[in-house]
């Protein structure tokens, strides 16, 4: 198929050098984790408690991102006014956490995605009014979430509703879209442990690219064109699953 051609890559090979392994280096403490862990704020500050402790082992904590990647200021101080020193308040129009800036912010990691997302009309939405669905709409902003069909199928309603007349059937072919790319990814995990198996690892190369270029497409919400994207991408990677299971079974 044209737009996510099935192909063979080249697999990268790694030499192994024996030698010996540097000492670490020192951890440089992030002060502003050593302080926003502290209980008091349970009490004290609920919500940015609540903040931290949806951060806290998530895919951005995961990843490395700290406080200060995303709302700056200067980890590596102490006391509240020094490490807080150039942080802006959200409603300041260049803060990065000022809703219109949100895209912008998250698309210093997310590229691609915020690439896509600008050929939306939230993001045009956004732009000019300062409304609209964003990132963390439907990701939320610490602990992102993804993929789940009722995240999803809540974000869209909050819009597209009857009582708004805003399109409400956008929200079934949301649902249905979300559906089958799960469906699709439930594929792509059986073939990567078959893959794994046959000691093929490589074979997954298009099959990821195959999905994930689906799921960067899914951000410009042009369901129009995403809908029949999503059952041919299912459709591809059930058929490769089934031979792929019949082989198994064959060769057992």
């Amino acid at each position: 198929h044209g737009e996510y051609p099935m192909t063979n890559a080249i697999p990268v090979i790694f030499a192994l050098l024996f030698t010996a392994a540097p000492a670490p280096a020192a951890e440089v403490m992030d002060e502003c984790r050593k302080c926003h862990q502290e209980e008091k704020f349970s009490v004290q500050n609920t919500k940015l408690y609540e903040y931290f402790q949806d951060w806290k082992g998530s895919s951005h904590d995961l990843a490395g991102l700290s406080c200060s990647s995303c709302h700056g200021g200067d980890p590596s101080k102490a006391s509240m006014e020094e490490a807080h020193k150039g942080i802006l308040p959200r409603s300041h129009p260049e803060s990065p956490f000022n809703y219109r800036n949100i895209p912008k912010t998250c698309g210093g990691c997310h590229s691609d995605i915020l690439e896509r997302f600008q050929k939306s009309r939230h993001f045009e939405q956004i732009s000019s009014s300062g409304r609209g669905p964003s990132c963390i709409t439907c990701h939320g902003s610490l602990d992102t979430k993804v993929y789940a069909t009722t995240i999803v199928e809540k974000a869209c309603t909050h819009c597209h509703n009857k009582k708004t007349g805003n399109h409400p059937e956008v929200v079934q072919k949301a649902r249905e879209i979300l559906g089958r790319l799960n469906h699709a990814n439930g594929y792509r995990k059986g073939l990567k442990f078959y893959y794994k198996s046959i000691k093929k690892p490589e074979a997954m190369i298009p099959v990821d690219k195959a999905y994930e270029d689906i799921v960067r497409f899914w951000h410009e919400f042009d369901f129009k064109k995403l809908g029949p994207r999503t059952q041919e991408l299912l459709s591809e990677l059930k058929a490769l699953y089934t031979a792929a299971h019949k082989n198994d079974q064959e060769t057992k």
